[in-house]
């Protein structure tokens, strides 16, 4: 009886602990319109390292065509004029590369919530 007991305790648990892992969703990091433009200004005053550019740039932007799309050109600033020597990580071409990027940022019509 004590072994029934265990065995059906046992699958209880190891059912329980299955269905969980089925129904957990991988987390996810989005970068929203904000955060961007807050990463570009810090690059450009020469206040972000390599590591937050790299955060900035890595994470494709799906749930945001046009954030994806400046995106995209920050990486092609980044092929031509990036150093990565601190304070500046970008010559001065690429700075004002990138302050044309916050531009068409800051051009950008609101976001839908709904999307």
């Amino acid at each position: 009886m004590n072994i029934l007991i265990t065995l059906c305790l046992s699958f209880a648990i190891f059912a329980l602990i299955i269905w969980g892992l089925m129904h957990m969703r991988t987390p996810r990091f989005r970068m929203e319109r904000a955060q961007f433009q807050q990463g570009l200004e810090d690059v450009i005053a020469g206040q972000a390292d390599d590591n937050e550019w790299r955060v900035l740039i890595s994470y494709p932007m799906r749930h945001d065509p046009p954030l994806e799309q400046l995106r995209l050109a920050c990486i092609k600033i980044e092929e031509e004029e990036y150093t990565g020597s601190p304070p500046y990580l970008f010559t001065d071409a690429g700075l004002q590369q990138l302050r044309d990027v916050r531009e068409r940022l800051l051009a950008l019509p609101p976001q839908n919530e709904a999307e």
